[in-house]
Order: structure tokens, then C-alpha cells, then sequence
């Protein structure tokens, strides 16, 4: 299925500069130096908003989002991974203020496991326009239900001659 932008009356200008600080988040988590991340948040902002998929809660404050991407600070059990955003979609929320919303891959390989994976999910943004571009105040992953993530794997198991067997068994087109 086509992906389909969230908003039909999109500020193409808002959207370029929203996906310019996408890449730079690409850079920093690429980078492998996850702190770097933080730069791209508003430093003004002491109570940033941030929900990481493979975390039970938000953190809710600057200093629980430093700890979090500390490369001193806990076990790193990230070994390398890779972060591409894609179908980028966004409105404005006030003049300095702006909502984004976005589709998340990365590729990962983690210490205790013994090959790389990968993930694919939804994730939103609140920024804020600054003096040095746009910076986060609250961000967003998330997975799909289960139900709809194994849907999708069964789907995509269904070999590609399904669709020629079901139009000569049934007299249907899929």
C-alpha cells in the first residue's frame, strides 16, 4: 500500500526544514555518538518530552534524557545502528512551533544478540523553531499494535504469484 501524507495542505517549506533536522538526527544516531542527539534538542527547554520505543515510560526531564544518551552513563548495549526517517508529513502549531510526523527505520545489532534486526515504526515530533534551526521539545516512537505487526508479516509472506492463483481460481482481481 502507497504510503499517504497526513496532511493534504502541508507547508512544503515547513516539511524540507523538518526532514534538514531528520537528517541531522540520522547523523548524530549514525554517528554511533548518541549524545549528539541531544544538541537537537531545545536547550532551553527543561522539561523535554521523549518516548523511546524500547522504554516503559517518557522522560521527562533534560537531566533523564542526558543520563539516557550518557556514553558514560549506563551499559551501552547498542553496538551499532542505523536510523532513516521517511514519509515526512508536518503543520504549524504557532509561528515558532511546529508538529511533525514521520515514519522511523533503524538497524541494529545489540551486544547480547547474536545477529542485527530491524524496526519500522511510527514517531512524532513537537519542535521549535531557534536562532540555530529547528530543535525537539517532545518526540515520540512507537510500534504497532502486535496484531497489526504480525498482519503485516503474514501479508508479506504471501508469495508473489497469490494474486494470478486467486484471479484463476476465483474469477476475481485482488
Amino acid at each position: 500500500m502507497p504510503q499517504q501524507s497526513l496532511h493534504d495542505d502541508h507547508d512544503p517549506n515547513l516539511v524540507s526544514e523538518i526532514e534538514a533536522l531528520l537528517r541531522e538526527t540520522e547523523d548524530a544516531w549514525n554517528s554511533q555518538d548518541f549524545y549528539r542527539w541531544l544538541d537537537l534538542w531545545d536547550a532551553e527547554d527543561a522539561r523535554p518530552f521523549y518516548l523511546a520505543a524500547e522504554e516503559k515510560d517518557f522522560f521527562l526531564k533534560r537531566e533523564q534524557l542526558e543520563k539516557y544518551l550518557d556514553p558514560n552513563g549506563a551499559a551501552q548495549v547498542t553496538e551499532a545502528i542505523r536510523v532513516t526517517f521517511t514519509n515526512v508529513s508536518a503543520r504549524w502549531l504557532a509561528d515558532d512551533l511546529a508538529f511533525a510526523a514521520y515514519h522511523m527505520s533503524s538497524e541494529m545489532k545489540l551486544v547480547f544478540a547474536p545477529k542485527p534486526f530491524s524496526s519500522k515504526l511510527r514517531a512524532t515530533s513537537i519542535v521549535r523553531r531557534k536562532p540555530e534551526g529547528w530543535r525537539y521539545v517532545c518526540y515520540t516512537e512507537a510500534f504497532q499494535s502486535p496484531t497489526m505487526y504480525f498482519q503485516g508479516l503474514n501479508e508479506a509472506a504471501v508469495p508473489d504469484d497469490y494474486a494470478e492463483y486467486y484471479a484463476r481460481v476465483t474469477g476475481k482481481s485482488m
